[in-house]
């Protein structure tokens, strides 16, 4: 068995996306940072386009599952979209059978997933 993956988090701007690529367990011990960090990084863009990436997650839990609704429902609130990538193994079980991944937007692969809200997306933003 191998030991538990702290999770890390890379946060960037492709034309008006954020992208959050997570790798890592998602759970309990770090879903408090994952929600704080990509809330703020949300103010890059009006309205918020976001993709999380998650095909480096090894592990997701309810708490990770939790923070994935909260940002739905804040980019959602906000006028903006949210796309998740990646979802592999166990992730990929999870959101079946929690029908969650009725609930998301999902793409196979976060270039898929960016190049459809850079498509539907405004101008970058000024970062000056």
């Amino acid at each position: 068995m191998t030991s538990e993956q702290a999770l890390s988090i890379s946060l960037g701007l492709q034309g008006p996306c954020v992208i959050a690529r997570l790798t890592g367990e998602f759970d309990f011990a770090s879903a408090a940072e994952v929600r704080d960090r990509v809330t703020k990084a949300l103010d890059l863009t009006q309205p918020p386009l976001l993709v999380i990436d998650m095909q480096a997650v090894s592990v997701c839990d309810s708490s990770g599952l939790s923070v994935l609704v909260y940002l739905h429902k804040a980019v959602t609130a906000s006028g903006g979209r949210l796309l998740l990538s990646g979802l592999n193994g166990r992730c990929k079980h999870l959101f079946a059978i929690t029908a969650l991944d009725k609930f998301f937007d999902i793409r196979t692969t976060a270039e898929l997933a960016i190049a459809e809200l850079n498509e539907t997306g405004d101008t970058p933003p000024f970062t000056g």
